[in-house]
């Protein structure tokens, strides 16, 4: 390799390296879920006017324990928030290492009304199916490769929920695009 290769291998190594991590501590999913009680607010803010964020509080009983701090980063769902205030929803986040720019490091991703029926049919388009197939779809097709490595454990298991649960078994599809 020559001199004048080998400076420039290195340099792109460290800030594909700090890409990353950047990437790892701020934007990488450590879990995801779903939390159901009252909106109480939601507001842009922030001390910069280039990294104003929207923040929000969720009320899931009575107290300062049962509040619930979250931080949304797609401007439609917090406009859609923004209208809901007061009323009951069910919000399905993601959490990360670290929040910031945010002010928590739980970001909603999507939401539904609390008493809205979700259904789930081929070719819908809903909140819950986004959040379904962005966050959830990892993990599912990364439970189906594992067991894929036993062909009669997964066919077994596949049968199962095909009987059980056909939203899910519609998934089983969706792994191998």
């Amino acid at each position: 390799m020559t001199s004048k290769i080998k400076p420039i291998l290195i340099i792109f190594g460290l800030l594909l390296t700090g890409y990353l991590t950047i990437w790892a501590l701020f934007d990488f999913n450590i879990s995801t879920g779903k939390r159901v009680g009252n909106l109480v607010k939601i507001s842009k803010k922030g001390k910069f006017i280039f990294l104003k964020t929207w923040e929000g509080t969720l009320d899931e009983g009575s107290g300062d324990k049962l509040t619930y701090y979250f931080s949304v980063k797609n401007e439609k769902v917090a406009q859609e928030l923004f209208s809901y205030q007061g009323k009951q929803v069910t919000l399905y986040y993601e959490q990360h290492f670290f929040g910031w720019p945010r002010e928590t490091n739980y970001d909603v991703v999507a939401w539904t009304p609390k008493d809205q029926q979700v259904t789930v049919s081929d070719g819908a388009s809903s909140s819950f199916n986004e959040v379904v197939s962005v966050v959830s779809r990892t993990l599912f097709c990364s439970f189906l490769g594992a067991l894929y490595k036993d062909k009669e454990l997964y066919n077994r298991v596949k049968e199962f929920v095909k009987v059980e649960n056909m939203y899910v078994y519609k998934q089983y599809d969706k792994c191998n695009d």
